[in-house]
């Protein structure tokens, strides 16, 4: 990842060291039995550095935000979506575009 965003060698261990803390966390949504209850969760940032998201077959929802507007991120079943998130946008300076 380092090279495909032209950082350098060695710049995610010299942000995060050499024995960073790790944290995994492993959250499921199950389709709601009272769509008119839905609550959805509120426009955030992933303050980490990547975020990976599992997609499900019934269960859509995720958007980003570029340029002041919210898309969808298309379902696509099985398969994984890896979300940079923003200690890597401080990392490059606001460079990554979506």
């Amino acid at each position: 990842m380092e090279k495909s965003l032209d950082l350098g060698e060695n710049c995610f261990l010299d942000q995060f060291g050499k024995n960073p803390i790790s944290l995994t966390r492993f959250n499921f949504y199950p389709p709601c039995p009272w769509p008119d209850r839905i609550l959805a969760v509120k426009p955030h940032g992933d303050a980490s550095g990547t975020t990976y998201l599992l997609q499900d077959k019934e269960v859509e929802g995720l958007q980003v935000l570029k340029d002041d507007h919210w898309y969808r991120v298309p379902l696509t079943p099985d398969a994984i979506v890896f979300n940079c998130g923003d200690q890597l946008e401080v990392i490059k300076d606001s460079e990554i575009n979506i």
